[in-house]
């Protein structure tokens, strides 16, 4: 069931597509085909690496030479010389009686002096200043300003209705003004305020002056002195040197005899076989046209078929090639190393040297100062002074204190109002009174403008009255009172002083040995001791080079699709090219290969048509000898051949079509069973080529 649904879906896709877009201005009696624009491939040449790249490596040795050196065998030897200390005889002082000091005691003269007291401190007295006032014209309404209406009437005119004579209006009445009489209260004088001065208090209090100041009295402590034992060097202490010859051994060095280089061993490179793909020609596709269906009842052979746009699978090709799985390369080994090492090691040899292991040195022998003993005067106690303390004397006097400062008290004055009356209006206002309408089929008065109101400003009336007015509060100015003072008479006393008086010191000349230059030593050295010894020294270590072998390359040929081709438009062609045309073919028994004249008949009579972009069937027959399978591959092998040569003469393979029908269709009575002769036979085995839509 699903294979005739989609049978039937196909074939009526077939029908519409085969219906669609027919040749415009067709003539009759003449056949059209649809053309298709072929697919433009180009060929496109491509490089392939087959062998890679890769690098040979070349060995050299290393390269030595023989050098000769010079080294030190014996240091030579060392001693030491002692160079004595150089001494003198030097002068020096010596105290025997220390400096010091002495004081003595001066007396100033006792003196009077005048100081001025304060019996009366400054004090300050406040003076009231009254406030100021004005009087001033004060505006004051005895009667509002009020309002009065006045009646606008209403405005009428005559219509003709048929039913009312007179409608609905309103009438106004006047409701006349009201007049009432205020009384109300004006300040006539402001409230203000008086200032009362409160006088300053004072009192007397016991205040103590100093007639005479407190003093001091210095008295004089001498100084205490001691004989003291005094050590005195008069021959420095100092050194002396003595000698420790040096220490000689023998030390065995070692040096590089002879230095190896390494041995470089090649690894050459390694390659595997592999393989790439290459697409000759891109996947593509092309439309064919099924067979006719076998329900289809038309004698038309375009009839009850359908297109099929078919893939064209890719073509691919592989390459051997050889990839270079790891390129060449060195290992490298020391020529010397621990196992053919000799018992130093790699080309180390030894010589012996005469070395100092202990240096020559001097031992340091101290030799003591000496010394003498002198008496000398030592201060134990310098001299001092210590102050005595003289009371100061004082009289008590009065004196006159503020305890508390002048003020002011504020009294308040209350303020003097007025009762006055004012009348106050009540603007007159209007009521509404309603008129019903009256009707009559008749003539009507109609309003046209209601009746309205005018407001008439009525002015208040005002009075002017006089009002007593502060201008400047009243405040207070403060008088200085300056203070009283009275002069007493002070003693000062004398002031005792000290003078302090320096003693030199006294001194004693001595003599004593000085070392101006201490003992010394100076190093006496040998002469040093060479030898001379061979070595062989490396100049270059093995080395490597390296030749870059180049890599090989393959180039093959691809098909590339540089435009696909597609439906175009109708085409007129000879309408016996629309039927089957008979290709002369004579094919041998059996054989599906083209002979040279047969390739003749295709140059000449098919090749010319398929130049013009048309598309061809070519359908292949055969007679009915032989089995009916082995007749139908024959008869298919036979139209791809056909097929085959006109692509390689350069056809695109979208413009040709291959059916192989077998004995399917003979043109005579001779089927199966059937005794025909040569020629009877020879009529069914054809080859026949028609020009097809593309579609």
């Amino acid at each position: 069931m699903k294979k005739l649904l989609l049978s039937g879906a196909l074939f009526a896709f077939g029908l519409s597509a085969f219906s669609q877009d027919l040749p415009t201005n067709a003539e009759p009696g003449k056949c059209y085909v649809r053309c298709k624009t072929p697919e433009v491939w180009k060929n496109e040449d491509v490089t392939i690496e087959i062998a890679p790249a890769y690098k040979r490596i070349i060995t050299h040795p290393a390269e030595y030479k023989t050098i000769t050196e010079r080294v030190l065998v014996n240091v030579g030897s060392q001693k030491l010389t002692i160079v004595p200390a150089k001494y003198e005889t030097k002068n020096f002082s010596v105290v025997t009686k220390e400096a010091s000091k002495r004081i003595e005691k001066s007396l100033s003269r006792p003196s009077v002096a005048s100081e001025t007291v304060v019996t009366k401190e400054a004090s300050s007295r406040l003076e009231v200043i009254p406030a100021k006032y004005e009087m001033r014209d004060v505006v004051v309404t005895v009667k509002e300003a009020s309002k009065r209406l006045k009646i606008i009437p209403a405005k009428y005119e005559m219509r003709d209705v048929v039913v009312t004579i007179e409608e609905a209006s309103q009438r106004l009445v006047k409701i006349p003004a009201k007049t009432n009489i205020v009384e109300e209260t004006i300040v006539v004088k402001e409230a203000s305020k008086r200032l009362e001065v409160v006088p300053a208090k004072y009192e007397m209090r016991d205040v103590v002056v100093t007639v005479k100041e407190a003093g001091k009295r210095v008295e004089i402590v001498p100084a205490k002195y001691e004989m003291r034992d005094v050590v005195v060097t008069i021959k420095e202490a100092s050194k002396r040197l003595e000698v420790i010859p040096a220490v000689y051994g023998s030390e065995i060095l070692k040096y590089q005899r002879r230095e190896y280089g390494s041995k470089l061993r090649v690894i050459p490179a390694a390659f595997n076989q592999d393989s790439e793909v290459i697409e000759l020609r891109a996947k593509s596709a092309r439309w064919q046209m099924s067979e006719k269906a076998p329900d289809c009842e038309s004698s038309d052979p375009n009839d009850c078929r359908y297109w099929c746009y078919k893939e064209v699978p890719a073509q691919y090709q592989t390459i051997s090639k050889t990839v270079l799985e790891k390129d060449a390369s060195t290992v490298k080994t020391p020529t010397c190393n621990d196992n053919n090492a000799g018992p130093n090691g790699c080309g180390v040899a030894t010589y012996s040297k005469r070395v100092v292991t202990t240096p020559p040195s001097t031992r340091t022998i101290d030799i003591p100062a000496v010394t003498k003993i002198v008496k000398k005067r030592v201060m134990a106690t310098p001299p001092s002074t210590r102050t005595i303390e003289i009371p100061a004397v004082t009289k008590i006097i009065k004196k006159r204190v503020m305890v508390t400062p002048p003020s002011t008290r504020t009294i308040e004055i209350p303020e003097v109002t007025q009762i006055i009356k004012r009348t106050v209006i009540t603007p007159e206002t209007t009521r509404v009174i309603e008129i019903p309408a009256k009707t009559k089929i008749i003539k009507k008065r109609v309003m046209t403008t209601p009746p309205s109101t005018t407001t008439i400003e009525i002015p208040a009336v005002t009075k002017i009255i006089k009002k007593r007015v502060m201008t400047t509060p009243p405040t207070t100015r403060t008088i200085k009172i300056p203070e009283v003072t009275t002069t007493v008479k002070r003693s000062i006393p004398a002031v005792t002083t000290t003078n302090t008086i320096e003693i030199p010191e006294v001194t004693t000349t001595m003599r004593k040995t000085v070392m101006t230059s201490a003992p010394s030593t100076r190093l006496i050295k040998g002469d040093a001791i060479y030898k001379t010894i061979k070595k062989t020294v490396l100049v270059k270590d093995a080395w490597e080079e390296e030749v870059q072998v180049a890599a090989k390359y393959k180039t093959i040929t691809k098909e590339v699709l540089v435009s696909k081709g597609g439906l175009t438009s109708w085409k007129e062609v000879e309408c016996k090219l629309v039927e089957n045309t008979p290709l002369p073919i004579n094919w041998n028994l059996g054989s599906a290969t083209l002979t040279s004249g047969a390739k003749r008949i295709i140059d000449a009579r098919l090749l010319p048509i398929l130049k013009d972009g048309v598309a061809v069937a070519i359908e292949s027959h055969t007679d009915s000898r032989g089995t009916k399978k082995s007749n139908q591959s024959l008869s298919e092998r036979r139209a791809q051949a056909v097929v085959n040569y006109l692509i390689a003469k350069g056809t695109n393979p979208s413009q040709l079509t291959a059916n192989g029908y077998g004995e399917n269709r003979l043109t005579n009575r001779c089927s199966d069973g059937v005794s025909c002769t040569e020629r009877e036979h020879a009529s069914n085995r054809r080859t026949t080529f028609r020009v097809i839509n593309q579609k």
